[in-house]
């Protein structure tokens, strides 16, 4: 299949997650025969067009004037994709399937869907209401609004989690059938031959003691929160156990002051709020 790819971050742009899940995604598609242009967003002095190891990647600067606001940003940034997968598809012929990730590119994909008569596949990564713990203000509820028109214009949307399914379903009342639960996955092999720093580890426990690691944006729709507030249970069953979060945020302080209410509850808890430089920056 020919599949194009709209996302508003590729590598070396990495905003959040959405930029490695399409790479990944990507090189894993080509071995399996498919052929994938992405198109996306250009930042800096990242080339225009770029063979990644087979992948096609396209990128898109937007219009050289000031946006009033993200909303507007994000809108222009879909004209220019429409116009670079129009210009691609003169050259080249029609996708087979657009494979849209989040709102940023809903636009985009439904005015090629419309146009071109190609079939979209979604798949939401995160919703505004969960970002947020709901709609409140008229720039989330346009954002909920354009989540909900992708997800109606897709053959098929796909998450990672039961929960992310749940949500779509209670949220924009869609089909369990269309949405389909394909979990982010780890490539192990990444792993092999990386031998345990054991130095490293004794900055946070003894070696007998167990460690339970997040890494990753300290925001709200991470949930670290409610890791932290289950520390108590799993400590009453596992009482050398420590907690170790790695990453940066909005929540960094509200965690940390978290972090000291729990310790006034059970004395036996120990978790540490790690800034680690580098580690976590764009995740």
């Amino acid at each position: 299949m020919k599949i194009l790819m709209l996302t508003w971050e590729y590598p070396p742009r990495i905003v959040g997650g959405i930029s490695r899940v399409v790479y990944d995604l990507s090189k894993t598609l080509l071995k399996d025969g498919h052929e994938v242009t992405v198109v996306t967003y250009k930042e800096g002095d990242m080339p225009e067009f770029e063979d990644d190891k087979g992948v096609k990647v396209y990128r898109v600067s937007n219009y050289m004037i000031n946006a009033n606001n993200f909303i507007d940003w994000v809108l222009q940034l879909n004209f220019n994709l429409v116009a670079k997968a129009s210009e691609i598809m003169s050259k080249e012929g029609n996708f087979d399937v657009i494979h849209a990730h989040d709102w940023l590119v809903a636009s985009a994909a439904k005015t090629l869907k419309n146009a071109y008569n190609i079939p979209i596949v979604a798949t939401i990564h995160a919703t505004e209401a969960g970002r947020n713990s709901g709609i409140h203000d008229e720039t989330q509820r346009y954002i909920n609004d354009t989540e909900w028109m992708l997800t109606y214009e897709a053959s098929e949307v796909i998450v990672n989690s039961n929960y992310m399914k749940n949500e779509l379903q209670r949220l924009f009342g869609l089909p369990f059938e269309k949405i389909n639960v394909i979990p982010n996955g780890v490539n192990l092999n990444l792993f092999n031959g990386i031998e345990r720093d054991y130095n490293f580890r004794r900055r946070f426990a003894m070696d007998n003691e167990k460690i339970i690691l997040f890494m990753g944006r300290l925001v709200y729709e991470k949930g670290i929160q409610h890791l932290i507030s289950a520390m108590p249970k799993i400590l009453n069953g596992y009482h050398d156990t420590k907690l170790v979060i790695a990453g940066k945020g909005g929540m960094l302080e509200e965690l940390k002051q978290q972090v000291n209410v729990m310790r006034n509850i059970t004395k036996s808890m120990f978790c540490r709020i790690y800034e680690w430089e580098g580690c976590t920056k764009n995740v």
